[in-house]
């Protein structure tokens, strides 16, 4: 009879793991492609918001509306730069994650590798153990016949 898997426990373990792991890269890139879509909206606002301070300029402006322009663009232009900011975590974030997984299937791959050792052993040990059956028996049908 072959003998249980040792570590078939912390194979599963590992297995959970790995699979959390997987969880948590979608999780990141779903958070990273959020801040994305905000940064190209800010960024949108901004050009469009540019483009009707020039309109507005063309047609004369007083110089407290211009100041109002500016200040608000000077807010969106640092709303923009922490966007950015905010992606290059999310991106991070994402790596992270992905060599977090990486980690883990590693640890996954290694019980891997000893289940299959362990089931060739069993395997080599059961197919001795049935050969020596095999010639115990041959022996006695020899004994047998020659009695």
């Amino acid at each position: 009879m072959a003998k249980p898997f040792q570590f078939a426990f912390l194979l599963e373990l590992a297995i959970d793991k790995r699979e959390e792991a997987a969880r948590l890269i979608s999780v990141a890139i779903n958070r990273m492609q959020q801040v994305r879509e905000r940064c190209e909206q800010i960024e949108q606002y901004r050009a469009e918001y540019r483009q009707r301070l020039t309109d507005t300029a063309s047609r004369g402006m007083r110089i407290h509306q211009w100041n109002d322009f500016q200040l608000f663009l000077a807010k969106l232009d640092v709303a923009v730069e922490q966007q950015a900011q905010e992606l290059v975590r999310a991106e991070a974030q994402v790596e992270a994650a992905k060599q977090a997984w990486r980690e883990r299937e590693q640890d996954v791959k290694a019980y891997e590798m000893l289940q299959a050792r362990h089931e060739e052993r069993e395997g080599q040990r059961e197919a001795r153990r049935e050969q020596s059956m095999a010639d115990e028996w041959a022996s006695n049908m020899h004994r047998r016949g020659h009695h």
